[in-house]
């Protein structure tokens, strides 16, 4: 899976240089074969002898054309105009025509094919026009006259058919705008065969339907996606960036809207070019808002929605030659929004935030054609308007990052599943633990209170015994009253201790006791047990050995509560001591089992050793037996039993044995610590 992701990231990118290799030959920065010998216009004369259209291609029809405007003055002033270019930003030497004026655009055409059959491409033109060919009407948008009075603003591309009867044919374009901050000619008029721009106009018109429906249908998806999740405001966001871009695209370009309703006017599609134009640009920063919530405030998004219904109300409220007069701030707005965005989505990229690097590639593209349209409407870029392929890259760049959390969420479902089973398990096991605590913690309960009332109940016979004895005056002397005294207080004693033996061995069995561990060296651990006992046994006449035995003792370590481990030896050795006549011996012996990682440490001695029918017995609570090697001890019988708990506690055994040459043997065995743990 994260195998897939890497792949998905890897697509992505090469998708960025895709794009960016399109934008450039969309944009006509590719170089063409044909650029440095195609024809220009050049005093009103476009000379097409060394060029043939069924060879060498289409024509762009631009160069200088012959212009006469009409302004205040009725009478024309004649000059040279560059095409395309437009009124008001673009000013030649001869002649300077104002954002509202008119004016009559004459062309020669020079060396046409005789008798073939042409075509013309005219783009949107503003904001009114009228083409003559050969004196006689051809196409008209809209209605162009030479006062406001009488002119109707209209746009929407056209085409017309012409045959040529000779080499020359006469072009006359009239041209009216007085209804938009900028007039004339934006784009070039393409001239070919009518077969060649059948094919142009086929190409550009499927290519806007495949961007303007693949932009209804995301957003239409996306809009489904809200309504079945209320809670995810970036696919309401980006649904309607979607449709704001698509409804701009409808009313430009190759005016879709326009051809589906011929009842709208020309104002209602400026006027819903410009208000999509505002609306894409805050529903885009507000889905980034929300992709991104701690790169992107959101008192930033609230300041854009209120600067987006004052232009929007200026939009609705004034004339399209007012509130075009003023796009600039319109521009500024967009640029503003591009620039915070690209400044969030980077913040997210450099805090490595989920699919932030996919984001910035298709937020960089929206930008890069942002910017490009922005120069174009401007009259300062030829090219052809880009944001709807831009905003199509961002949607792209969308699927993808879309993908990558679906992919990502997956992984963490399956992570989750199997941890989840695992959990489960453990669960039943930590269940089952529980359990057998509790039932353990029970049956100590029980053995406790048991044992309590077994072996209390002989030394509190006695002491009520002596107590009797003394209140009703049977022992009467001194000598014996003080006897007596002494007596109860040893049983006294003894019940203090059999009772704190009982408590710490049922805290033991319950797995309730807490535990110092330290790791203790097997060389340190068997010097302190010598030392400790070593004098103890020679004034009793007992030989005590403490010895390493194999290889790795010197190394090896154990983790142990210190305090309880003595408790253990001190219970094993003082019974060896016990049953060991002078001249006998007691070893320690130490050793490591490197297949099993363990250590070891036996107890040996040259006592009267364990009797056979007690050997499965000893480690049981309260046995005792006549045979035993305790029945002369007088001890209660938990030594051995809480000596077992300790050991066990430490994850280790304790057993015992008779040795072949005479006394016992009892054997500990002790998980051997290893660095990092146990």
């Amino acid at each position: 899976m994260n195998g897939y992701i890497w792949k998905m990231k890897r697509r992505g990118a090469g998708l960025a240089a895709v794009f960016a290799l399109c934008c450039l030959i969309v944009s006509g920065c590719a170089a063409a074969g044909n650029e440095e010998r195609r024809p220009k216009a050049s005093g009103g004369l476009l000379d097409l002898t060394e060029w043939s259209l069924a060879r060498d291609g289409v024509v762009p029809m631009d160069g200088d054309w012959r212009f006469s405007g009409y302004g205040r003055q009725e009478d024309p002033h004649e000059g040279m105009l560059a095409v395309p270019g437009t009124w008001g930003v673009r000013e030649s030497e001869d002649m300077a025509p104002g954002s509202k004026s008119a004016g009559i655009y004459r062309l020669t055409l020079e060396g046409l094919p005789s008798g073939e059959s042409l075509a013309i491409r005219l783009p949107n033109i503003s904001t009114s026009y009228r083409l003559f060919i050969d004196g006689k009407p051809a196409i008209h948008r809209g209605e162009a006259g030479r006062a406001e009075s009488d002119t109707t603003p209209y746009q929407l591309p056209g085409t017309v058919y012409f045959s040529s009867n000779g080499s020359r044919a006469e072009l006359r374009l009239d041209v009216s705008n007085y209804h938009h901050r900028t007039g004339g000619i934006r784009t070039s008029l393409v001239l070919g065969t009518a077969e060649q721009i059948n094919q142009l106009e086929f190409r550009k018109q499927a290519q806007e339907m495949v961007v303007l429906g693949c932009l209804l249908m995301i957003g239409i998806y996306h809009l489904g996606l809200y309504a079945l999740r209320r809670r995810e405001l970036a696919n309401l966001y980006f649904a309607l960036l979607c449709l704001c871009v698509a409804g701009r695209m409808s009313v430009i370009g190759e005016g879709f809207l326009m051809h589906m309703l011929p009842s709208l006017t020309w104002t209602a599609s400026g006027k819903i070019e410009y208000t999509c134009f505002v609306l894409s640009g805050l529903f885009g920063f507000a889905y980034f808002r929300q992709m991104y919530p701690r790169e992107i405030a959101r008192l930033w998004v609230r300041c854009a929605g209120a600067a987006a219904i004052v232009l929007v109300g200026a939009t609705w409220s004034l004339t399209v030659l007012q509130f075009s007069s003023v796009v600039v701030a319109y521009q500024i707005y967009i640029l503003i929004l591009c620039v915070a965005t690209l400044a969030g989505v980077i913040a997210a990229s450099i805090r490595r935030r989920e699919g932030a690097k996919l984001a910035l590639t298709g937020v960089a593209g929206l930008v890069a054609t942002v910017v490009n349209d922005i120069l174009f409407y401007n009259g300062w870029w030829r090219s052809p308007d880009m944001v709807s392929f831009g905003l199509l890259f961002l949607i792209t760049m969308n699927s993808f990052m879309i993908s990558l959390r679906f992919s990502r969420t997956f992984v963490r479902a399956e992570q989750l599943s199997t941890e989840l089973k695992e959990w489960n398990n453990l669960l039943e096991e930590r269940i089952t633990a529980r359990t057998e605590e509790l039932v353990r913690m029970e049956q100590s309960r029980r053995q406790l209170v048991s044992n309590i009332s077994h072996d209390l109940r002989t030394p509190m016979t006695l002491l009520q015994g002596y107590l009797e004895a003394l209140r009703d005056g049977v022992i009467s002397e001194q000598a014996q009253r003080d006897a007596t005294i002494r007596a109860m207080l040893t049983k006294v004693e003894g019940l203090n201790e059999l009772i704190q033996d009982l408590f710490e061995l049922s805290i033991l069995e319950a797995r309730r006791a807490q535990m110092t561990y330290v790791v203790v060296r097997l060389p340190d651990w068997l010097k302190r047990l010598r030392s400790e006992y070593e004098m103890e046994s020679r004034e009793k006449g007992i030989v005590f050995r403490c010895e390493a035995e194999g290889e790795g003792v010197a190394q090896a370590e154990v983790r142990i509560d210190e305090h309880r481990m003595d408790r253990v030896f001190a219970n094993l050795i003082y019974n060896a001591m016990r049953h060991t006549p002078k001249g006998g011996e007691i070893r320690l012996a130490f050793g490591v089992r490197a297949e099993k990682d363990e250590v070891y440490v036996h107890v040996s001695d040259t006592g009267s050793g364990i009797h056979p029918d007690d050997l499965p017995h000893i480690f049981e609570r309260f046995y005792k037996n006549d045979k035993s090697r305790h029945s002369s001890s007088g001890g209660s019988g938990l030594g051995l039993s809480i000596a077992r708990e300790i050991v066990e506690t430490h994850g280790g055994r304790i057993s015992a044995e008779n040795r072949e040459e005479g006394g016992s043997r009892f054997r500990i065995a002790l998980p051997r610590y290893r660095t990092g743990g146990q």
